[in-house]
């Protein structure tokens, strides 16, 4: 039975009432196809018989044309050939056109009693027609009536053939039908040859061998021909007394039919010489004979017909009966098959009605047994289910009611994606709120949550994918593939409208765990996003706010000037190039790498940041020559970085209101100083009464305010390079060392406003440097005995018109050996050469060398030290590593920096006025030791007192 199962599947998904209708066609149709089939043979048998009745009835007619076509055909032959000129022939042919016209009409006559509408053509006559025939007729021409008669014969013998004819299963009317197609046709044939050749015969007066053949032979085929006729008709006599006279009648007359002709044949022209008759005479015996054939053909015709006749009505009579009988049965059998139709549907009409009334939302509907059957069983069943449902739908109504209302009152969307990626009709109100329109339910989810702007086609096909994996497989699948599921969305609405939707997607399974639909939360964040994003921007502000606020006024003024002129700088260089070289990279790189160390220096982190991203393009130019020179994509990139230096320049001076003086002027016309200072030189003047002071007070007080003018628009070195100072424990932290430890012996030197950014920029890198390339790690420091944190000492000199700076540190020094090693792979040092440790120390200065050994936002992209002799030399100064051991040719060589600019960039204070060293502490400000005019005043009032 298995072998079943699936035609029982698919049986199975048919209605009750196709399976009744299949099963009555499955059994009825082949009752019917037999019947239909018997029917027809039955049918089939009677229109054969019609057939051959019509085609009998038109035996005679066709011969009839035969016989005058013959005797037409005949008397030209004889004209043609008559040596005597007889007027009897000439008088005889319009007689003989006329009477072949009226066959033809007869002819035309019989076949459309017999319905053929197009007679010679249907019964394939071949090219012979009625047009035809009557020219030939009326042309009196020999050819055409030689053809029209061969054409006429052959369709004869295609009529007979397809009317079955030559081929009847009756034995009487087979051998009539054999009398009529095969000697009565031979006859007429064996007449008309016998008037053409003997009327040739007698016009000529000789008859030589061809034609004696002939008519020899016709006369033979005569007595042949009757008598076989003769003895088929006895027979069918025999065999039905009731034809029997007409039969003996027809076989008496053609016994007598063709003695004139046969003795004319053999008294004057075989058995003589004399051809003592006239071709007319001949021609009228052999139109007697033709004559006496017809009316014998239409006896013969008669009674075959009358047979015909007789077993057309048996079998009408049998096929009636067989009919009869059938319709008879078939009513009984769908009488039968109608009653248990309407009695089964009645009892599942029944059912299906309860069912619709259930589903209409009735469950009082019960069903009415009326049966003791199967389907009486199942009505009794489903009362008791429809009234154990009805106590249960209350419950399920209770809880549809609290869901629908959740839905209806839900300040969120929600909605179910079924198999197919539609939306099921099931989904909160809020959901036509959040997009803007009511058609939700049968809609694509895709198009629907995603529309053509909400994510990109990959992450859509994604999504689609995952949900058509998931639905109707387990709930696995949905885990293992949650994370292509998207989380938010921004989406463009009909109206043209922005929201942003968060989206939340859970799967709802069936008992066996199968994901049969996947929900999906939809949460309008617009408000909350926009509300974020200020809230980001107002704490990117507060950010930014904060690190200005830890900025000096004049010194982030001064930064905002530089980077400015930075940024100026290199779009003027982006500008000018129509391509990348070497020297245009390194200008570009040098420019933004001094505003990143610089920002990073004072703390402008977000500002650092994008500075850092232009660096990077500039960086692969360096590093690769072959990538392309994307000018306006750097000219972007420059902008950026401007936008976010007016930025930072906006806040300061709009919202902190810390608008500093323009810088735009040099340092020689316009000199910045600090309102404390002037109104402490105003208020200790303004203390003393001048006229009553001896004269070295007065002295004392004019070199007093000397010193301070030669200080205004100078700063202390440790105020230059606080920033610098205050960067250095962050920096340390990245680096994985301790904070160093920083000395700087100033000696009282201030250095003017000009150079204060230079100075800046290159012991930013100086300080950097040490801190990543000097200094160790704590680990290593203890190994060898040092302290954790390293220490690194800037003096400071002014003398001979020259100032110096020199900075150390107590690191393992500079990696002789790891320079050469970079400068032979750079070839900046030629193989086998012998190359000075002064001279691998200057590699340092050398465009893109660097000693890191990775690119890190520290170091390694060897543009410090370049960078840095490129700054000291644009304000007339010099750059120098000075080895201080005498370790020559070692790895590591102790050294110091040495950088020396005009000594007119300083001012030196006098040395009873400064302290003689000063110890920073990374990270915090050192306020300089007071001095100027103040001071001496004090002191010049103690010693006055002490007097």
């Amino acid at each position: 039975m298995r072998i079943l199962e699936p035609v029982v599947q698919v049986v199975g998904r048919l209605s009750f009432r196709s399976k009744l209708r299949i099963t009555a066609l499955i059994f009825g149709l082949p009752l019917l196809v037999a019947a239909g089939v018997l029917v027809f043979a039955l049918n089939a048998r009677v229109t054969a018989l019609e057939a051959e009745r019509s085609a009998l009835a038109m035996q005679v007619p066709v011969h009839q044309v035969f016989a005058r076509l013959y005797q037409l055909l005949a008397t030209h032959q004889a004209i043609q050939n008559d040596q005597d000129g007889s007027p009897a022939l000439q008088e005889q042919i319009a007689t003989r056109q006329a009477s072949a016209r009226e066959a033809l009409g007869n002819l035309q006559r019989a076949f459309a009693a017999q319905g053929f509408a197009e007679p010679l053509s249907a019964t394939g006559f071949g090219p012979v027609s009625w047009a035809t025939m009557a020219r030939s007729i009326d042309a009196f021409d020999a050819d055409g009536l030689s053809a029209t008669i061969a054409g006429m014969r052959a369709g004869l013998e295609q009529l007979n053939d397809e009317a079955g004819l030559l081929i009847d299963g009756d034995a009487a009317s087979s051998r009539l039908l054999g009398v009529l197609t095969a000697y009565y046709g031979s006859l007429v044939h064996a007449t008309g040859v016998t008037a053409e050749t003997g009327a040739l015969t007698l016009s000529k007066k000789s008859l030589r061998g061809s034609r004696r053949s002939e008519l020899t032979m016709q006369r033979g085929n005569f007595n042949v021909l009757v008598q076989w006729s003769m003895e088929a008709l006895q027979k069918v006599g025999q065999e039905h007394p009731a034809q029997a006279a007409i039969l003996e009648k027809a076989g008496s007359r053609l016994n007598t039919a063709y003695l004139a002709v046969q003795e004319a044949l053999t008294t004057k022209m075989l058995d003589t010489t004399d051809f003592g008759m006239e071709p007319a005479t001949f021609l009228a015996l052999t139109e007697a004979a033709f004559d006496e054939t017809l009316g014998i053909g239409s006896e013969i015709v008669t009674a075959t017909d009358r047979l015909l006749a007789d077993r057309l009505a048996a079998r009408q009579l049998q096929r009636n009966g067989v009919i009869l009988a059938m319709l008879a049965i078939f009513t009984l059998v769908v009488a039968g098959f109608v009653a248990a139709y309407i009695s089964i549907m009645r009892a599942v009409n029944g059912l299906s009605d309860a069912v619709n009334t259930m589903a209409a939302g009735d469950l009082g509907a019960r069903v009415e047994v009326t049966t003791r059957d199967e389907l009486g069983n199942v009505g009794e069943q489903f009362n008791a289910m429809a009234k154990s449902l009805a106590e249960r739908s209350v419950q399920l109504r209770e809880k549809t009611s609290d869901i629908h209302t959740m839905l209806q009152n839900m300040p969120q969307g929600i909605l179910t994606v079924v198999d197919g990626g539609l939306i099921h009709s099931e989904y909160s109100v809020y959901l036509e709120t959040i997009f803007e329109t009511d058609e939700v339910a049968g809609q694509a989810a895709m198009s629907f949550l995603f529309g053509h702007d909400g994510i990109g086609s990959d992450a859509l096909s994604q999504i689609e994918a995952t949900l058509a994996a998931c639905i109707g497989e387990e709930r696995m699948n949905f885990e293992f593939n949650a994370h292509l599921l998207v989380g938010e969305i921004t989406r463009t609405l009909p109206n043209g409208g922005v929201k942003t939707l968060e989206l939340g997607w859970s799967p709802i399974c069936d008992e066996q765990d199968v994901v049969e639909k996947v929900m999906v939360c939809v949460r309008d964040v617009t408000e909350l996003r926009q509300l974020e994003a200020e809230a980001e921007q107002q704490k990117r502000e507060l950010e930014m706010i904060g690190q200005i606020l830890g900025v000096q006024q004049e010194k982030f003024t001064a930064f905002v000037d530089s980077a400015r002129n930075f940024v100026g700088e290199n779009e003027a260089l982006l500008l000018s190039a129509d391509d990348s070289h070497p020297e245009l990279v390194t200008q570009l790189f040098r420019n933004m790498h001094t505003i990143k160390g610089n920002a990073r220096t004072y703390g402008l982190l977000h500002l650092a940041n994008i500075v850092h991203e232009a660096e990077q393009a500039y960086d692969e130019l360096r590093r690769n020559p072959a990538t392309s020179f994307d000018k306006e994509g750097l000219l972007e990139q420059l902008q950026a970085v401007m936008d976010s230096i007016e930025q930072y320049a906006s806040l300061n001076d709009v919202k902190l209101g810390r608008r500093g003086p323009a810088r735009q002027d040099s340092e020689e016309k316009c000199l910045v100083v600090p309102r404390v200072q002037i109104e402490r030189l105003g208020a200790g003047l303004e203390g003393l009464d001048l006229p009553s002071l001896p004269q070295q007070t007065l002295v004392a007080i004019l070199q007093g305010i000397r010193h301070d003018l030669r200080l205004i628009g100078t700063e202390p070195m440790r105020e230059v390079l606080a920033g610098v100072f205050a960067s250095l424990p962050s920096l340390a932290a990245e680096l994985g060392k301790e904070a160093p430890t920083l000395v700087l012996n100033d000696h009282g030197i201030h250095i003017r406003n000009q150079v204060c950014d230079l100075l800046r920029n290159v012991f930013m890198h100086l300080y950097r440097n040490s801190l990543d390339h000097g200094i160790e790690p704590m680990a290593e420091r203890l190994a060898n005995g040092k302290s954790a944190a390293g220490r690194i000492v800037l003096d400071m000199a002014l003398a001979g018109g020259r100032l110096s700076m020199r900075l150390r540190d107590d690191g393992k020094g500079l990696a002789l050996a790891h320079i050469r090693r970079k400068g032979l792979e750079k070839g900046l040092i030629p193989e086998g050469a012998s190359a000075s440790d002064e001279d691998i120390a200057r590699l340092v200065f050398a465009p893109g060398f660097s000693t890191a050994s990775a690119v890190t936002e520290v170091s390694g992209r060897g543009v410090g030290m370049d960078a840095v002799r490129d700054f000291v030399k644009r304000e007339g100064g010099e750059i120098e590593l000075c080895f201080t051991d005498g370790k020559v040719g070692a790895g590591f060589r102790a050294f110091e920096t040495l950088v020396t600019l005009p000594g007119t960039l300083a001012v030196q204070v006098s040395a009873a006025r400064i302290p003689v060293q000063a110890r920073l502490s990374p990270g915090s400000e050192s306020t300089p030791a007071p001095c100027g005019i103040m001071g001496t005043l004090l002191n010049l009032e103690g010693k006055l007192s002490a007097t």
